[in-house]
């Protein structure tokens, strides 16, 4: 016979094993399986989501629209978890009409204890516009050549994929400042092959960045003993950063000092070799990284900067290049994507830069194909593609092909890069656009 007791005590137990296993799973859900699979999954979706925003932007340049480019400056998640416990017995008697038999049951009767669990998790993002101010001033204003050694140091592909995506022309001019020649970087001009040529030359004569220091005169000449007269007035303008009292180059009469101002700037410049004879002879010193030239008096023939006066010697000529600014990045890949997608599909290729130094006649054999590939890659309404990045816009899908046959990959890490430069501080709206939950 079972006591009522008997009863209770089994169902406590069974209770407080289903109740210690529901908590372990519940453990287990929340601090592995739950919050690692949602961290990875908006990892990936974020991913995405900055690859597709990318692609959308480039498509709408392919059709000559409006860009508009998206931000999730904000992600929360939330998570909970409840447990609940009960037992619900079916109790018999063995004799109904005894108080000692009331307590006693039968065979028959029966105790069902049940635990439930229930888990709860969600994220809310903000997703703000970038279509302000602040973000447009820096996405149609020129790359500098600091933003060039910023995306040199990533050594996310050969120099050819960056100088191809950021370079608007490339000219040479004479001693009074009159263009001689011009490279303009247009996929869909004819002569568009002969600028790559004269790119992969510089490339291939060392074409990078340096740090120089820029001196900047901010006194006249002075000797020791104004220097000590003055020297109440010298001490905030010397106090200031890059700010250093230096002898003057003075060969007669007394040793004389001035207050300058040392400012880092950044250039673009070739690096001087002996195979480069060719190059060296057409431009001036003022074209080449030299260290003892970089922190000399004479100004700087500043690559890039084309308001910069440039310097000539000996009837040799100046080389200057024009930067892009992020957007007509996106309307380079625009055109790239517009010639590929016509009916007589143009594709425009690159080859590798890091192979010029052991096979210099990839340089003179511009148009053997052979030795290039795509710079850029987007397939329409091809459904059967294993897609780095896929978008439906006006009624059509366009997808990056994830195979490693073209650079994209090596594109879009730039792009991105490029994107994040031109968000400066305020650009990404504090308060969301769009709340989604």
């Amino acid at each position: 016979m079972v006591t009522f007791s008997d009863l209770v005590h089994k169902s406590k137990q069974l209770l407080l094993a289903f109740s210690g296993l529901a908590i372990l799973s519940g453990c287990a859900m929340t601090g592995s399986t739950s919050f690692q699979s949602m961290s990875s999954a908006y990892r990936e979706v974020l991913e995405g989501y900055a690859n597709d925003n990318i692609l959308i932007n480039i498509v709408r340049a392919s059709e000559q629209l409006p860009m508009t480019f998206l931000d999730m400056p904000s992600v929360i998640g939330t998570g909970s978890i409840g447990a609940n416990a009960s037992v619900n017995a079916i109790i018999q008697s063995a004799n109904p009409s005894s108080f000692a038999g009331f307590f006693s049951a039968t065979d028959l009767s029966n105790v069902n204890p049940s635990v439930g669990l229930a888990v709860n998790n969600s994220f809310n993002f903000t997703q703000s516009s970038l279509d302000n101010a602040s973000f447009m001033t820096e996405f149609l204003s020129d790359l500098t050549p600091e933003d060039i050694n910023s995306l040199t140091n990533n050594n996310a592909g050969p120099k050819s994929i960056l100088y191809s995506l950021v370079i608007e022309n490339i000219e040479i001019r004479d001693s009074t400042g009159k263009t001689i020649r011009q490279w303009e970087n247009d996929p869909a001009s004819p002569d568009y092959k002969e600028f790559q040529q004269m790119l992969y030359r510089l490339i291939d004569s060392g074409l990078r960045t340096e740090l120089v220091n820029q001196k900047e005169i901010l006194s006249g000449p002075m000797t020791l003993a104004e220097v000590n007269r003055n020297l109440m007035a010298i001490m905030p303008a010397f106090s200031q950063p890059n700010v250093a009292l230096i002898p003057t180059d003075n060969k007669k009469g007394a040793q004389k000092y001035e207050l300058v101002r040392m400012t880092p700037v950044t250039r673009m410049c070739l690096m001087k070799t002996q195979r480069e004879e060719k190059t060296l002879a057409q431009f001036s010193d003022a074209a080449f990284c030299n260290p003892h030239y970089a922190n000399s008096d004479i100004p700087h023939n500043m690559i890039g900067d084309l308001s910069a006066p440039g310097i000539t010697q000996d009837g040799k000529h100046v080389l200057a290049i024009k930067l892009r600014s992020p957007r007509n990045v996106f309307s380079f890949l625009g055109t790239i994507v517009f010639l590929q997608l016509k009916p007589d599909p143009v594709i425009i290729t690159i080859k590798d830069s890091d192979q010029f130094a052991k096979r210099p006649e990839l340089i003179t054999n511009i148009d053997d194909d052979t030795t290039s590939i795509p710079l850029f890659k987007v397939v329409k309404n091809d459904y059967a593609v294993d897609a780095i990045a896929s978008i439906n816009y006006r009624g059509n899908t366009y997808s990056i092909p994830g195979a490693k046959t073209s650079t994209s990959r090596e594109v879009l890490v730039l792009l991105s890069e490029i994107l994040t430069l031109s968000k400066v501080p305020g650009a990404i709206p504090p308060s969301p656009a769009v709340l989604i939950n």
